[in-house]
């Protein structure tokens, strides 16, 4: 198994090796590529392998701008305020039904 630490090695050697301005572009377009199988999904059709490669595809991109920005940190905590009130909501919309 790949540590984080290590993949983050690899993203550093990645922007350094090919750019951050395509680095960028590319995670741009691995989003779009999940979008694009999450939409299929929707439409009925269920590739749900396909659909985790996408996904697999675009958290490394998403990995990758933390680690080019140095904001792992502030994402987490994000992550963490974004959870509790999507938590807040469950628990509050269970207590109304």
């Amino acid at each position: 198994m790949i540590t984080y630490t290590d993949r983050c090695k690899t993203y550093t050697n990645a922007m350094l090796a090919f750019g951050e301005r395509n680095q960028l572009i590319v995670a741009i377009e691995e989003l779009s590529e999940c979008q694009k199988e999450i939409c299929k999904i929707l439409r009925g059709v269920e590739d749900y392998r396909h659909l985790a490669e996408e996904v697999a595809d675009a958290t490394i991109m998403l990995e990758q701008i933390c680690n080019m920005f140095c904001i792992e940190d502030c994402v987490r905590n994000f992550m963490d305020v974004k959870i509790k009130r999507i938590d807040d909501r469950v628990k509050g919309s269970t207590n109304n039904g």
